[in-house]
Parts: C-alpha cells; sequence; structure tokens
C-alpha cells in the first residue's frame, strides 16, 4: 500500500471499509481529500469478511498506522459501515486514541445491525445489538473526551437495521435520505459533508 503524498499538508487520513469491502470503496472519498492536500491511506484489512473479530482488525489497523504514519503526527480515521466500528475499537480499545486528529463513522452500525445474525462469524456476532464489544465501546466511549467525532447516516438504509443505529449520540450527526446503504461513500453529498468536518477541525487546529 503506497499512499500518495502532496508537500502542502502534514496531515494524514487512513480511511477503513466495511465487512465484505476493500480499500477500493474508499477511493472517491481519498480523491477528494487528496485534492485538499492531504496525505490518504486506502488500506485493504485482511479477513475483513466477518472472520476476523474486530479488534483483531483494529490491531492491523494500528500496525498500519504505526508503519505508513510517522510517530506523532495525528491523522484522522474515517470509517466506512463496519470500518466505523473498527474505527472505535482502535480509539477505545487499542490505545489508538492518543494518535487521532478526528473519528468520522458513514453509516456504521453502532447500536447494532439485526443483519449480523445472519452469519455466525465472530467479527459478525459482534456487530449484532447489546453485543459485548458494542456495550465495551459504549462504556468507554469517555475515552473520547475532546476528539471531534461525526457521523454520517441515512433513515433508509436497508443494511443497518434499524437505520437508528448509525446515529451515533456522542457525535455531531448529519443525515441523508438515499436508499442504498453501499452508495454512501461514492455520494457527493456525503463526501462533501466528510471533507468540511474534517476541514473545520484542521482550522480549529490552526486557529490555536
Amino acid at each position: 500500500m503506497q499512499p500518495t503524498t502532496e508537500p502542502s499538508s502534514p496531515r494524514h487520513i487512513l480511511f477503513l471499509h466495511g465487512i465484505f469491502n476493500t480499500g477500493r470503496v474508499c477511493a472517491l472519498l481519498a480523491d477528494d481529500a487528496r485534492r485538499k492536500g492531504f496525505i490518504t491511506h486506502t488500506p485493504s484489512l485482511h479477513r475483513a469478511d466477518g472472520r476476523a473479530t474486530l479488534c483483531e482488525l483494529a490491531d492491523e489497523v494500528r500496525a498500519i498506522a504505526e508503519q505508513e504514519i510517522p510517530k506523532g503526527e495525528p491523522f484522522h480515521l474515517v470509517g466506512f459501515s463496519m470500518g466505523g466500528v473498527i474505527a472505535r475499537c482502535y480509539a477505545q480499545v487499542t490505545g489508538g486514541r492518543e494518535r487521532l486528529a478526528s473519528l468520522t463513522t458513514i453509516g456504521s452500525p453502532h447500536y447494532g445491525s439485526v443483519w449480523a445474525y445472519m452469519l455466525p462469524l465472530p467479527g459478525c456476532r459482534e456487530l449484532r445489538p447489546q453485543s459485548a464489544l458494542l456495550q465495551t465501546l459504549q462504556e468507554t466511549e469517555r475515552v473520547l473526551d475532546g476528539l471531534p467525532l461525526f457521523a454520517v447516516s441515512t433513515p433508509l438504509d436497508t443494511m443497518i437495521l434499524p437505520p437508528s443505529s448509525a446515529v451515533w449520540e456522542r457525535a455531531s450527526n448529519m443525515r441523508f435520505v438515499m436508499q442504498f446503504h453501499p452508495f454512501m461513500p461514492y455520494s457527493r453529498r456525503v463526501r462533501g459533508a466528510v471533507m468540511d468536518f474534517i476541514l473545520s477541525v484542521e482550522n480549529e487546529n490552526c486557529s490555536h
């Protein structure tokens, strides 16, 4: 995985895909970010098809961050669908909070999805409502104090059931009316909202 760099910005953004996806699903999001001068990373996580637990995938994210992003340099983390829950595991469980400049989720099942009952795989079981992992994430949200959080959702989501599960109570939320969950990272409106949020965090940091 080779990040594309721009000398105009020292900031990095790491994008995480969802279940059964690869890093290619975040290609347009990364293109937007590079045009704004960011360094982007769109890894394809191993066994992100339900076979790996979400904390195992978060450990992979930690290894990628340590390898690809200079030590001591904060980065923005953006997760689509299951990738948003992996992002939270990275921040809240594996000690990644101190490295983050912000955390964004796009259509992520913060409170689980009934679809996760369809497959008896470790990662899918953790995405079921009231799973031990999701309860741990709710109980440890205090770790995120002071970190800018943003969550994008659609009330018509057919993959995150109920759709309200993608509304993260701790974050700033924005809802778009879209019928197809897989289209979210391709939507101009969603991409624009994500980029506006990250740029607002950057501007806030520059003002201090």
